[in-house]
């Protein structure tokens, strides 16, 4: 009795190994190179928008074959469009991530996502892309210096923080599309920042700026003298400096004259009425018919009421600011003085509670948990606690109203030996001052 059987022929042997895939701006992933049989070929093509019409079968497929596409598809997912691709056991990926909270995911956990057995030899993730990039670094009068704008990555933000010292805090977003040479250009201005008093370094449609007040006429010169020599005017710079402000020994030598200074007008008495005739005026008063009016003529309803209202306003700003904090909403990127995503909106509520009561002082306290040094957490709190105030500055808040105080692991509110308590003890804790 004859009999039959099915034999199934393997796929041809592939020594160099690949596949790759690639999201198009549209969103379609196109897979090419090689899948080791039919099934994983048609298990791919049901992803959202695969086309597989380049994917061909071949034996030979690395041991990590299935892991390393699966990797691939999941950075895919956060990429507006990029390329992920495997050849033998070696990983490559790059490309531009969708959103601020992606780029930030990959930035930290990419290395740590890599499938057991397998090298990521390059990973080259942009921000998102960005149609109008701006950047601004300030310099306040005060001291504090306030990072902002765009940056292509937080490798160069740190750099910069670092540059000008202590007191700095950064709102600055992650973006792609930056100029031409923009990192070297900040390069070669951030000497001349470290001479002045107060002032700028900006970038706005696509033009530099370099403005403020030098710390003396010498650094006022030296400024003058490096645009000259490095043709930064031919770079694209503008300049604008303020006179700096005398030393005290120039005062000193040279006090204005008492005479300049104009004698403090006196307000004449208040004359009683007229008589009906004015035949015969009456001679002017002396200084006690002058007299004003005793306080008990004023109604105590119009100096009352006011003062009233301001205080109902106060103990508003008191209450919604402390539900706000409780919240515990603004957040900082691990280790530094660096917000995270999502605390403009918390921020923004902060700052329309706060200008109820525009005659209230606040203040803006910083803690950490106990990991670390304390000394390190003290700093850390306070860097911390003059970003939100640099934050609230630009959101409309007046800047001496604020004051950012820093008290580092010396006031947990919660078990400092579990995760979820030290999450509590790292906060930003905004109050009307007590007193106001």
């Amino acid at each position: 009795m004859a009999q039959s059987s099915v034999v199934t022929v393997p796929p041809p042997q592939v020594q160099d190994y690949w596949v790759s895939i690639s999201r198009q701006p549209g969103g379609t992933l196109v897979f090419d190179g090689f899948a080791p049989d039919a099934v994983v070929r048609d298990q791919l093509g049901q992803h959202d928008g695969a086309d597989i019409s380049w994917l061909k079968l071949g034996s030979g497929a690395p041991e990590g074959y299935g892991a390393a596409t699966a990797f691939g598809l999941d950075i895919l997912d956060h990429l507006s469009e990029g390329r992920f691709a495997l050849r033998g056991s070696v990983l490559t990926v790059n490309g531009i991530a969708d959103s601020q909270a992606d780029f930030l995911s990959l930035h930290d956990t990419l290395a740590s996502k890599v499938p057991a057995g397998l090298i990521l030899a390059k990973a080259e993730i942009s921000a998102p892309r960005v149609e109008s990039y701006t950047f601004s670094l300030r310099r306040q009068p005060n001291g504090n210096v306030l990072l902002s704008g765009f940056l292509p990555n937080p490798e160069f933000e740190q750099r910069l923080l670092l540059l000008v010292g202590a007191r700095s805090s950064s709102t600055a977003r992650f973006g792609s599309g930056e100029p031409v040479n923009f990192v070297a250009e900040l390069d070669r201005v951030m000497p001349l920042f470290a001479l002045l008093q107060d002032g700028e370094v900006k970038l706005e449609n696509g033009a530099w700026l370099f403005s403020g007040t030098p710390k003396s006429a010498a650094d006022a010169d030296s400024i003058r003298a490096a645009f000259s020599t490095d043709r930064l005017a031919e770079a694209g710079w503008s300049l604008a400096l303020a006179a700096p402000a005398p030393s005290t020994t120039a005062v000193a030598e040279a006090p204005t004259p008492a005479a300049t200074v104009p004698a403090p007008e006196l307000a004449p008495p208040v004359a009683p009425a007229a008589p009906s005739s004015q035949q015969n005026p009456s001679p002017a008063p002396s200084v006690e018919a002058a007299a004003p009016q005793p306080a008990a003529e004023v109604a105590p309803s119009a100096v009352a009421a006011p003062a009233a209202q301001a205080a109902d306003n106060i103990a508003l700003c008191r209450s919604q600011l402390a539900e706000l904090s409780a919240q515990n909403g603004i957040l900082f990127r691990s280790g530094v003085a660096v917000l995270a995503e999502g605390a403009d909106v918390v921020l923004q509520a902060i700052a329309d509670v706060a200008n109820q009561c525009p005659s209230a002082a606040i203040d803006v306290a910083g803690h950490t948990d106990s990991d670390g040094e304390a000394a390190a957490n003290l700093a850390l709190s306070v860097a911390r606690a003059e970003a939100v105030v640099a934050a609230l500055i630009k959101l409309g808040v007046g800047p001496e109203r604020l004051y950012a105080i820093g008290y580092g692991e010396t006031e947990p509110v919660a078990d400092n030996s579990t995760a979820a308590g030290k999450a509590q003890n790292r906060r930003i804790v905004v109050s009307v001052r007590d007193g106001a």
